[in-house]
């Protein structure tokens, strides 16, 4: 009989559901159960934004900056955004560029805090599609709230997709338009100004599939099939491919009305390209460490810009453990083997949430005890990460 897990909310659905609530004139009740830090620090901001200050504690929250950076200079209003982390370090450049360009003035780049001030203008913004969709998405959220109409042409291939998909499906509920057209660099984003935020009563948050994949692959790595609940199964979250990056292994997947089911499985090697799905790389990488063959994990440049260089965390942590994991510039190669099980050992969190679920799902492969110094640094997007594990009977293994 499969283990159940109920997920948590979609971080990714919060953050943008918070924020347009705050911009609407009515009240929408914004139902998310279970929120995490990056949620919190939205929620926080938002608050301040409704009760007229201009303090933004974004925590280590790449969405609630980039997000909200703009959105403030909408309103034109002076906002100090408070950093944490590792996120002052984090790539802002293009977007900085476009306020500036557009009526705002901001602190020098290093500086913490992040200082903006002035009246954010409409007409074209230019934005590369290859560095972070999220200087999209704040864009999005703000031009509406402009004098006059503006596009947003973004350059080249536009990476992570289904994060712009999400923003315009909440937009659509909170009754903003757009419309999106192809070009011959890209693709543009015409944004009408004067618009009104008009959301729903209520706004449910759905499951989020990003921590659901770390639950689904201990289905495949573990001895128990595991159901994941609450998941919608037509979500626009990118990372809900991680069930056809499941099946490239050769897992065995059965999914319901809105859940998922794993069974354990012999893996087999496979190379997927994370270019739309950055935050699945730890669970691929750990995937394939338990493989048969080889697994290569390409055009992941970006994943040197998260919360940790994903890219050399992931390959050191997996290495520490007795696994196999090569790192280059863009991509990781993995040698897979599970023998009679790796055999464990102390690793870090390297400051990232997501590469400490990869270290505690690793604990079901190794033969010793996975020790992570640091993981109170899941509580960034999942706080009851280890308590359900517990509950799931998955924590034999790791400390």
């Amino acid at each position: 009989m499969a283990t159940t897990i109920d997920i948590i909310p979609s971080k990714s659905f919060a953050h943008r559901a918070l924020i347009c609530a705050a911009l609407a004139d009515m009240h929408t009740d914004i139902r998310c159960d279970l929120p995490s830090r990056d949620i919190e620090a939205t929620r926080a901001c938002v608050g301040a934004i409704l009760d007229g200050g201009n303090i933004m504690e974004c925590g280590e929250s790449g969405s609630t900056l980039r997000f909200l950076l703009p959105v403030m200079g909408a309103l034109g209003r002076k906002g100090i955004f408070m950093t944490e982390g590792r996120l002052s370090d984090r790539p802002l450049t293009p977007l900085v560029q476009e306020l500036e360009t557009h009526g705002c003035s901001l602190s020098p780049q290093g500086e913490t805090p992040i200082t903006i001030e002035g009246q954010l203008t409409p007409g074209i913004f230019t934005l590369p599609g290859n560095i972070s969709s999220q200087y999209i998405t704040g864009l999005l959220m703000a031009l509406p709230l402009l004098d006059g109409d503006s596009t947003i042409d973004v350059m080249g291939n536009l990476e992570s997709a289904p994060y712009v998909a999400i923003t315009t499906e909440v937009l659509r509920q909170f009754g903003i338009l757009w419309i999106t057209k192809m070009t011959r660099h890209g693709m543009s984003f015409e944004v009408p100004g004067n618009q009104r935020y008009e959301g729903p009563d209520t706004f449910v948050v759905e499951g989020d599939w990003s921590a659901a994949a770390f639950w689904l692959a201990a289905g495949a790595l573990g001895r128990k099939p595991i159901t994941v609940r609450g998941l919608n199964m037509n979500s626009m979250q990118g990372d809900i491919k991680i069930l056809d990056v499941l099946r490239q292994f050769c897992v065995d997947v059965v999914e319901g009305d809105a859940e998922v089911t794993v069974y354990p499985s012999h893996l087999q090697g496979c190379e997927v390209d994370v270019s739309a799905i950055p935050d699945l790389a730890p669970v691929i990488a750990l995937l394939g460490t338990a493989a048969t063959g080889r697994t290569e994990i390409v055009n992941a440049a970006r994943l040197r810009l998260k919360e940790s260089d994903r890219l050399h965390s992931i390959a050191e942590s997996l290495n520490a453990l007795g696994m196999s994991v090569q790192e280059k510039s863009d991509s990781l190669a993995i040698k897979g083997s599970i023998r009679k099980g790796f055999r464990g050992g102390r690793v870090s969190s390297f400051g990232d949430h997501r590469i400490v679920m990869m270290e505690a799902i690793a604990s079901l492969i190794c033969r010793d005890k996975v020790i992570i110094d640091g993981k109170e640094d899941v509580a960034k997007s999942y706080p009851g990460f280890f308590e359900v594990m517990h509950q799931a009977g998955l924590d034999h293994n790791v400390e």
